[in-house]
C-alpha cells in the first residue's frame, strides 16, 4: 500500500493493480470486500481529468431499467412492435 501526494493535493490511500494483456484489472481484495464487490457485477467507468474511476452499481439500480419505456410490456413484444415501426419508415 502506497500513500501519495496527487491528484488534488490530498493524501490518497492506494493499492496497486495491474493491467493484464487483455487490458482487464482485478479488484484488489481490501477494496472488493469495503465495497462488497462480487463477480459478474456491473461497473461505471469514466475517466475523470487524469484518473480513471470505477464506481460499483448496485443491482437495485439496474432493475426494470426500461420499464418505463416499454409501458409495462412484455420485452419481446415491445421490440417486435419497434421494429415493425423502423421497417415502416421510409
Amino acid at each position: 500500500m502506497i500513500l501519495i501526494k496527487k491528484y488534488d493535493e490530498r493524501e490518497v490511500d492506494m493499492t496497486k493493480a495491474t493491467i493484464g494483456a487483455r487490458y482487464q484489472v482485478v479488484i484488489p481484495l481490501k477494496e472488493r470486500k469495503q465495497l462488497n464487490i462480487k463477480p459478474s457485477n456491473k461497473v461505471d467507468v469514466v475517466v475523470e481529468d487524469d484518473r480513471l474511476v470505477i464506481y460499483p452499481l448496485s443491482a437495485s439500480n439496474l432493475k426494470g431499467i426500461g420499464r418505463k419505456v416499454a409501458d409495462g410490456a412484455d420485452a419481446t413484444d415491445y421490440i417486435a412492435k419497434l421494429r415493425q415501426e423502423w421497417e415502416q419508415r421510409p
